[in-house]
């Protein structure tokens, strides 16, 4: 477990990696970590989720985060040098970009620079909001709790969930979904979803 401070760390230390082996990449990342270093929430994490890669060049397009071989040379080099997990970093939320990110997520990416090599793109609240609430569904537990201290108005939560109903049409998960947002006091969202 390690909080924003580790993080920071971590990422300029893998900067320094990707220094001596000239490589750099943009990355964008979600969850616990970005809550965290955006000051959302104060509490550890265990990983830091890569959600996509943002290509160099003209088009700066996100795609998914498929880690070349150089990349994980870095990261098991800084793992092995603060003894952490080799999934420190990891890309499980990466098809996301596949299923489809709320609208104009990238336009709302919140960058920042951890050296010559390494940027990361982290999510923004709102977006936060809505892995949330989709994580919640599944998992409950912290996603709500994390939830809870974004406090979301009705309009941000009722937009997650109609993308997260995008990401899962399913009648048992919104079912799930519907309980989670009784649960939470926002039955006007569930008349406008409805």
């Amino acid at each position: 477990m390690f909080d924003h401070r580790d993080v920071e760390t971590y990422l300029h230390a893998l900067d320094e990696q990707l220094g001596l082996r000239r490589r750099h990449i943009q990355l964008v990342v979600c969850e616990g970590t970005a809550l965290n270093v955006l000051g959302l929430v104060h509490r550890a994490t265990k990983d830091i989720d890569v959600v996509g890669i943002i290509e160099d060049g003209g088009s700066h397009e996100l795609r998914e985060s498929d880690f070349k071989d150089w990349f994980l040379e870095c990261v098991s080099r800084v793992a092995f040098d603060f003894d952490l997990p080799d999934d420190w970093i990891n890309n499980g939320p990466t098809s996301m970009v596949r299923t489809g990110l709320p609208e104009g997520f990238t336009e709302r990416l919140l960058t920042k620079r951890y050296g010559n090599n390494l940027v990361v793109n982290y999510a923004s609240r709102f977006d936060l909001v809505h892995f949330k609430l989709y994580a919640a569904v599944d998992r409950q537990g912290q996603h709500i709790e994390d939830l809870r201290a974004l406090e979301p108005s009705s309009e941000e939560m009722e937009a997650a969930a109609l993308w997260c109903l995008s990401q899962d049409p399913s009648e048992p998960f919104r079912s799930e979904l519907i309980k989670i947002l009784e649960w939470m006091d926002y039955e006007d969202v569930i008349r406008n979803i409805s």
